[in-house]
């Protein structure tokens, strides 16, 4: 489903800027002229990306210096780890983001039952 982030006109080369829709933080900027957005949550510890620092079309976490790409959201150097990468668009002036549905949240039984059967929780 598409939401309507900000006008496209707020985002700038060389800056990022994070947004909530749908519940989720999401990661804006611009990468050859072109809106791009990705999870704004590290995978490694929960840091906000947005706060990190933007170069070549990757964000390096302010925590611990690990570098995602806003193209294809893969960790550098390690292809197996990876951030959400959501598709964009602009609508009369405004970056709008294709979210998937958001998924439910899950009982702690749900998530240990999850564990114990070697499912990635």
């Amino acid at each position: 489903m598409w939401h309507r982030a900000i006008p496209v006109d707020d985002l700038t080369d060389g800056t990022m800027t994070r947004v909530t829709l749908d519940g989720r933080d999401i990661n804006l900027t611009l990468v050859d002229h072109e809106p791009r957005a990705i999870g704004d949550t590290c995978p490694h510890r929960g840091a906000s990306l947005s706060e990190g620092q933007l170069r070549d079309g990757c964000v390096t976490c302010p925590a611990h210096l690990w570098r995602f790409s806003f193209v294809d959201g893969r960790k550098q150097g390690d292809a197996r780890t990876s951030v959400p990468v959501y598709p964009t668009r602009v609508v009369d002036g405004y970056v709008e983001v294709d979210l998937p549905p958001a998924q439910p949240a899950r009982s702690m039984r749900e998530i240990l039952l999850a564990h114990a059967r070697g499912e990635k929780v």
